[in-house]
């Protein structure tokens, strides 16, 4: 600390002006904001942190060899590519609701796959867009019912923070049906109550050609997290240099 900012934080006034109920207030009001915007920057630092795990872990497990079977916990597979053989249950489909790409709003299409050990995962065959109506139809849309060798990657999403049931049309009774996120239980009861793997397949990009392929390890990159964790440190700098101005340059310039 310099010799300067020593003898104006010892002059009896700026003691007096923290004593004050304003200092005092203020005083609580700086410790209280300041430290908002201290773990709002260290939360953007480990949200960048894990952003950057996530695409690390994605990029060493497409480089293993393909599963041929999911018989391993869905967790132990997360980002490994695969090759399984089974069939896609056509006449049973999921539209995952307001999916943007490209500035246009759209479904996500998912799809039941039947294995061959009889298991069932669910597919995201990719996505398709509306004109606002949300009508969509999938009758010409390339979706093979016979038994094929799908290619894709193992993911496990998460629904995220929503307010509202994963089923919005619970009154409908012909398919599709749209869900705001992935809710295996409530999928699984729409299926008959067959069992689904907590685990969904994304179809690699071509394999359903009449869809576009829509997936991304992380949504946006570390860098984005890193840029606010600047600004919530800019903000505290700003914020300390504000109060020793107004508590103890400007009040004793008086």
């Amino acid at each position: 600390m310099s010799r300067y900012l020593r003898s104006r934080l010892s002059g009896s006034r700026v003691w007096y002006r923290l004593k004050t109920p304003t200092g005092v207030v203020s005083t609580i009001a700086f410790v209280l904001v300041g430290m908002i915007f201290c773990k709002l920057g260290l939360w953007q630092l480990s949200r960048a942190d894990e952003k950057t795990s996530i695409v690390q872990a994605h990029q060493a497990a497409t480089q293993l060899p393909p599963l041929t079977s999911l018989v391993v916990d869905a967790e132990k597979a997360l980002y490994r590519r695969v090759e399984l053989t089974g069939a896609l249950d056509s006449n049973r489909l999921f539209l995952l609701d307001n999916r943007i790409v490209a500035g246009q709003a759209g479904f996500e299409v998912i799809a039941p796959f039947m294995l061959a050990d009889d298991n069932m995962v669910l597919v995201n065959l990719g996505w398709i867009g509306h004109n606002g109506d949300r009508q969509i139809n999938l009758a010409d849309r390339d979706i093979p019912d016979t038994q094929i060798t799908l290619k894709g990657v193992v993911v496990t999403p998460s629904k995220g923070f929503v307010l509202a049931d994963s089923v919005t049309d619970t009154g409908k009774t012909q398919w599709p049906f749209t869900l705001q996120f992935i809710d295996y239980e409530t999928i699984g009861v729409k299926l008959d109550k067959i069992p689904v793997m907590d685990a969904v397949i994304i179809a690699e990009d071509g394999q359903f050609g009449s869809f576009t392929y829509n997936y991304k390890p992380v949504a946006s990159g570390a860098s984005k997290h890193l840029g606010y964790a600047f600004q919530w440190f800019a903000m505290l700098i700003a914020l300390i240099v504000l109060y020793l101005y107004l508590m103890v340059f400007k009040q004793t310039d008086e």
